[in-house]
């Protein structure tokens, strides 16, 4: 059998792979990244129209998440629950006042937080609840599934509210997520860095004080080092919004060396490419390119996403 007969095998084996792993992942993952996501848009287009940003609201947020399971795992689409409850009700049976709300859902197949977006911003009413003075806080649900026997369908619900304690300015603050400890110690093995901010900003991580990598208008950042060498690194999350900065800061003792470089396509480090890279692979195909351990070992050209050019490059070492 020759080289082109069996890449195409290969690639047919990978897209039915990639296909049950996707489907896997998403029934079992939360939504909270494409949640933040959707916010981080949703607040741009509020600033850029000279309105403060919405806060998030983790009751408001609780209620949309259940709304978009629901319209999934009961097979429809309405603001009203499947039980004919009104969105105000379920709202004001979570304990938020509701003098004051509104909602906004959307679906899309398959799952794109940017084109829901785009879509809502492209309808007149749900371009008005985005961009509502009257609304300080938000809560956002993203649940994927199979609708009307479409899989890895996404519905999206934005639940929008005013706390009226909430209208004097907050102070700016960013707050490590990930790790808790501010002081840690490893073997060389990779680390990952989080960070939560109050309010959109651009944050800047530096390693020993040199710039490794920014994000610009966001409420979450990470930074992952991989397989750090022997040494003592201070990692540095610095945030600045438009009104305030801060900054968190680990230290991290490294008390043995880690691999001694990246071999790309062999995730696992063992010197073979197999089958357990390639189902690293299949999970790192588009829906998981973001992620900095998988980058390193799989993004073969260096763009900055695992597209179909590094899946050619991967079957050929495979197939090798």
């Amino acid at each position: 059998m020759n080289k082109t007969y069996k890449l195409s095998g290969i690639i047919i084996i990978f897209i039915l792979l990639l296909s049950c792993l996707t489907t896997f992942a998403l029934a079992e993952t939360s939504y909270e990244a494409q949640e933040r996501q959707m916010l981080n848009m949703i607040n741009s287009e509020r600033i850029a129209h000279g309105l403060e940003p919405l806060t998030l609201n983790p009751l408001l947020t609780q209620v949309a998440r259940e709304h978009s399971k629901e319209m999934i795992d009961m097979d429809y689409f309405s603001h009203d629950s499947y039980d004919g409850t009104h969105f105000s009700e379920r709202i004001s049976s979570c304990g938020y006042p509701v003098y004051r709300i509104a909602e906004n859902i959307a679906m899309n197949f398959p799952p794109d937080v940017v084109k829901a977006h785009n879509n809502l911003m492209s309808s007149p009413g749900h371009r008005a609840n985005i961009l509502n003075a009257d609304y300080n806080e938000i809560g956002i649900g993203i649940w994927v599934g199979e609708y009307h026997s479409y899989q890895n369908t996404a519905m999206y619900t934005q639940n929008f509210g005013w706390d009226p304690d909430a209208e004097a300015q907050i102070p700016f603050s960013i707050k490590g997520f990930e790790p808790l400890l501010r002081t840690l110690s490893s073997e060389g093995d990779d680390q990952f860095f989080s960070v939560h901010a109050s309010d959109i900003c651009d944050v800047t991580w530096l390693v020993n004080g040199t710039v490794v990598r920014t994000d610009k208008a966001v409420t979450s950042s990470s930074f992952t080092m991989i397989s750090p060498a022997q040494g003592s690194y201070d990692i540095k999350a610095n945030a600045v919004s438009s009104r305030e900065s801060d900054s968190v800061i680990w230290s991290l003792e490294v008390i043995s060396s880690g691999p001694s470089g990246v071999v790309k396509g062999d995730f696992d480090g063992n010197g073979v490419i197999d089958f357990y890279d390639f189902v690293q692979f299949a999970g790192a195909y588009n829906s998981r390119s973001s992620d900095a351990n998988f980058l390193s070992v799989f993004d073969f050209d260096d763009n900055g996403i695992v597209d179909f050019y590094d899946f050619v490059e991967f079957a050929a070492l495979y197939n090798a």
